[in-house]
């Protein structure tokens, strides 16, 4: 598996071969890269199934890259995450969400990427993908692509952009970057630029360049704060809405200085919660803002007069995240029966409460049936598409062994436990077809180096968790936990997914409250708040690790 320094730049031998200069220095780092990731690949490296790996200056950035859309493309297209890679880089990213576009701007370079979240088209090479200076890059470039909310970029193109290097060795299958070259931008002696605003995976920064012989103070209040800038201007601006959690942006007057103010949709404190701020080595000042982060402290509190209208006054953003429902068999096919309980029953009564409750919370949601009807599981899988937030199919469980009970959550991706196969395959129709099925299911689950599928996992997981905790909280049920399994119709899930097994009809005890319109209504509860819990981050909690 190679990365674009395969096909741009020389081959492994002139590459680890020593010459003079800069090269020389390239060829020693080479060397000492190869024995780290040897020795990577014998530990670590295997344990996190990296096939390969990213450098810049001689560090490993494993979390980074490379990133590889095998299942669309060919090979050869090397990605890395892009906010990561920029700061490595010390070039600084703004994302344009109004004409979908990715601005790299350092030591007077400004490059621009097309970023489009189809992926397959995204990697077709095209002139006007990439353009440097207002220029097409010297060759055709695949786009830049988001997935979930997170964005990837071409490795070597931004690299050569800005005056640096790449090369590829196959001895040590290590991306190698030499970002000696790449500038930083000058901030200049006067004024501060135009705020610039990137959206990056779980935070919203605001970067300015401020002059080295100015510090900035920063000022926190409920859900604003202040970015105060001594002796500095800032340019007309006033800027509501904005990519959550920021709301508005806009100049102001603290105590005599000039003040960036940011308001955001979440909490934050004087003790750091909710934002961070930080400060390039090329004299960019950047604010990075989202409910998850924990900075230094603030210099002091925003003053009543810099704020226009008290919180309260201000309206929030409304976002309208839709949510699908799939309550499994119906019509012909019952599911599970026992004596006491039959599942298209239970599992058809529960979706309806739990779609009323999420409508109450303002939450858009679509049943993939609403009566006793039968969906195929294919149907079924086909409501999981981009522009959903949440895909959750609702299951009632039974087992030979009546004693058995308890709540279960699974997402997608081969089972560890090799008997549970025969499980899937009994969900997936039973019989030849659940058979057919479950081997088509089987061919989606190795997820080594398929970014997409990587991601997804990591997000059905946060979701799972939050599902099943909840469930186990509100009923006292058995907490048999969060597992992975061939689900046919969560394979295809291109946001985050999973399957709820609420209890077993064949258990005396737990089959016949499954049957109770009050037990129906706490799941449905319990379901509503572990979702709404995962959609009120903007649906970007990850699974903890």
């Amino acid at each position: 598996m190679l990365g674009w320094g395969a096909m741009t730049c020389r081959p492994a031998a002139r590459f680890l071969r020593p010459t003079h200069g800069r090269t020389r220095r390239f060829a020693v780092f080479a060397w000492a890269l190869l024995l780290l990731v040897s020795t990577l690949m014998a530990g670590v490296g295997l344990a996190q199934q990296r096939l390969n790996f990213l450098a810049v200056d001689g560090s490993l950035l494993d979390e980074v890259g490379p990133y590889y859309f095998t299942s669309y493309g060919d090979s050869s297209n090397a990605y890395a995450k892009a906010a990561p890679f920029a700061e490595a880089l010390e070039v600084n990213l703004t994302y344009d969400g109004a004409q979908d576009r990715l601005l790299f701007e350092a030591g007077g370079t400004r490059a621009v990427w097309r970023i489009t979240s189809d992926v397959k088209a995204g990697l077709q090479r095209s002139d006007d993908a990439f353009t440097v200076d207002g220029q097409p890059f010297a060759r055709a470039v695949p786009h830049a692509i988001l997935v979930d909310g997170t964005s990837y970029v071409p490795i070597s193109p931004l690299v050569e952009a800005f005056g640096g290097r790449s090369e590829w060795s196959s001895e040590a299958r290590v991306i190698a970057v030499d970002s000696a070259e790449v500038g930083a931008p000058d901030p200049g002696a006067s004024g501060v630029a135009e705020p610039r605003i990137g959206r990056h995976d779980g935070f919203v920064r605001v970067a300015l360049e401020v002059p080295n012989d100015v510090t900035p103070e920063l000022r926190v209040g409920d859900d604003t704060l202040a970015l105060v800038l001594p002796g500095m201007r800032l340019p007309p601006l006033d800027q509501r809405g904005g990519p959550e959690p920021l709301t508005r942006l806009y100049g102001r007057q603290v105590d005599g200085e000039a003040a960036l103010m940011l308001e955001v949709s979440h909490a934050v404190d004087a003790n750091g919660a909710g934002y961070r701020m930080g400060r390039t080595a090329g004299g960019v000042t950047y604010l990075d803002v989202g409910p998850s982060l924990q900075g230094d402290p603030a210099t002091g509190p925003v003053p009543a007069t810099a704020r226009p209208t008290p919180a309260a006054a201000r309206p929030r953003p409304e976002r309208t995240p839709t949510v699908v429902i799939d309550a499994g068999h119906g019509g012909h096919d019952p599911g599970t029966v026992s004596s006491w309980a039959q599942e298209k029953e239970i599992v058809l009564n529960v979706a309806t409460l739990l779609a009323e409750r999420l409508r109450d919370a303002g939450v858009e949601v679509i049943l993939t049936r609403d009566q006793d009807e039968f969906l195929t599981l294919q149907e079924r899988s086909t409501f999981a598409t981009t522009e959903r937030n949440v895909f959750v199919s609702i299951h009632a469980n039974a087992a030979p062994n009546r004693q058995a009970q308890g709540i279960e959550t699974w997402v997608f991706g081969r089972p560890l436990d090799p008997s549970l196969i025969d499980r899937a395959i009994r969900e997936n129709g039973g019989g030849e077809l659940g058979a057919t099925l479950t081997a088509q299911a089987a061919d989606s689950a190795d997820i080594a180096g398929d970014i997409l599928r990587e991601t997804q996992l990591n997000y059905s997981l946060g979701l799972a968790n939050r599902v099943q905790n909840a469930l186990v909280s509100a009923t006292g049920a058995r907490d048999r936990g969060v597992r992975q399994n061939l689900f046919y119709v969560i394979r295809t899930a291109r946001i985050p997914a999973i399957l709820v097994e609420l209890g077993f009809v064949s258990n005396p005890e737990e089959g016949r409250r499954l049957t109770q319109a009050s037990y129906q209504q706490t799941l449905a509860d319990a379901l509503a708040d572990g979702m709404l819990n995962f959609l009120r981050g903007g649906g970007t909690e990850l699974a903890e690790r």
